[in-house]
């Protein structure tokens, strides 16, 4: 699939059957009008593909460029078996009308699309080529994460009730352990034993407060957020850590990055979680990569990012659908709640986190936040 990076560098071609497009205007002239049927085509909230004869993308209008990631005209050149895989020449053509499911990754995302095609004919009935209509049936970012956000609601509920069930009878324990504890004399080994006991009473202690942050997190106060700030502080938290565990940072920011409305202080707390699950991942050292960049779309709302890249070992097939659980962790040591509290903290302001394994090596975790459509004011330092 042509990313922004590999855009077809064509002029638009006329419809199979129109007029031919008039010449492209002298450089310093006025650029000339868009035809009214391009612009109703583009208000259509469904994918709308042209093909020739010869079955190559004449036209698509900006739902499936803006879909796929494309900059205008990306698809134009583009083999209809390459846009929507596996399909025959005879679909292609629009000879059988039966609507197909095709399966497309565009910048980390899965998305199943539902089409149907149909011919397209001259005034004289002759066939000149095809219309393929497409919807999204299916959108692992925004679909699943939605999916991923109730789930996460429903447990978040049940979380808080078990949390305070369980909070007051524990704190009677850790009372008596400790009064128990004193009637032994100072070198009673049995003391040992009731420490031991402590310890573990201080885990489950935070096992349940980070139950109520999850089910309960911190109420959000979004204002306008600087993030590469909010990224530059939680960079000099870990600098040490970063030293210690033989991992060099390496940074890839865009040079002017919108303001987005959050919380600066929730959204550090997001950044954090996910550079210490990074450290973690590398545990005999690598890089960290972070970076930040703009997906801008013409017909749904623009996203600013923010990826932390490790180079450790990445995230099993089979496990990589449930990270964002709760209580679901790989480390002994692990309370399995650092992902979703994230994950909830984010959903606050409309954004979403998704995970993927890097094609060399390790994951990637991508942060990503809804663009205003009103530009914020700066933040207060």
């Amino acid at each position: 699939m042509t990313t922004r990076s590999e855009t077809v560098a064509r002029p638009a071609e006329p419809l199979p059957g129109s007029a031919p497009a008039p010449p492209r205007p002298a450089p310093g002239s006025a650029p000339r009008p868009v035809p009214l049927v391009h612009h109703v085509l583009d208000a259509i909230e469904q994918g709308v593909v042209a093909l020739d004869r010869e079955r190559k993308v004449v036209y698509a209008n900006r739902w499936i460029e803006d879909l796929l990631g494309l900059e205008p005209q990306g698809l134009i050149g583009m083999t209809g078996s390459r846009l929507f895989p596996g399909a025959d020449a005879r679909w292609l053509k629009g000879a059988a009308r039966e609507p197909r499911d095709f399966k497309l990754e565009a910048e980390g995302r899965e998305l199943t699309l539902k089409a149907e095609a149909m011919p397209l004919r001259d005034e004289e009935g002759g066939v000149t080529g095809s219309v393929i209509l497409a919807e999204a049936i299916s959108e692992s970012e925004d679909g699943e994460f939605q999916k991923k956000i109730d789930r996460l609601v429903s447990l978040g509920e049940l979380s808080a009730y078990v949390a305070h069930e369980i909070r007051n009878p524990l704190t009677g324990i850790r009372t008596t352990v400790q009064f128990v504890g004193s009637k032994f004399k100072p070198r009673d080994p049995r003391r040992e034993d009731l420490d031991d006991v402590i310890k573990e009473l201080d885990r489950i202690e935070q096992i349940i407060t980070g139950l109520l942050m999850f089910a309960r997190p911190p109420a959000a106060r979004p204002q306008p957020c600087d993030l590469h700030q909010v990224l530059e502080k939680t960079l000099a938290m870990i600098e040490l850590q970063l030293g210690d565990a033989q991992v060099a940072l390496y940074r890839d920011w865009a040079e002017d990055l919108p303001l987005v409305y959050a919380d600066a202080d929730l959204t550090q707390q997001v950044f954090l979680n996910l550079c210490l699950n990074a450290l973690q991942a590398m545990p005999e050292g690598g890089e960290l990569r972070s970076a930040t960049g703009v997906r801008r779309y013409r017909t749904r709302r623009s996203m600013v990012d923010i990826s932390f890249s490790d180079s450790g070992v990445g995230i099993p097939r089979d496990l990589i659908e449930k990270i964002f659980d709760p209580f679901f962790t790989t480390r002994s040591t692990g309370t399995g709640l650092g992902l979703p509290i994230s994950v909830q903290i984010m959903r606050e302001v409309g954004g979403v986190i998704t995970a993927r394994n890097n094609p060399g090596g390790g994951a990637t975790f991508r942060v990503s936040f809804p663009i205003p459509a009103e530009p914020p004011g700066r933040p207060e330092e």
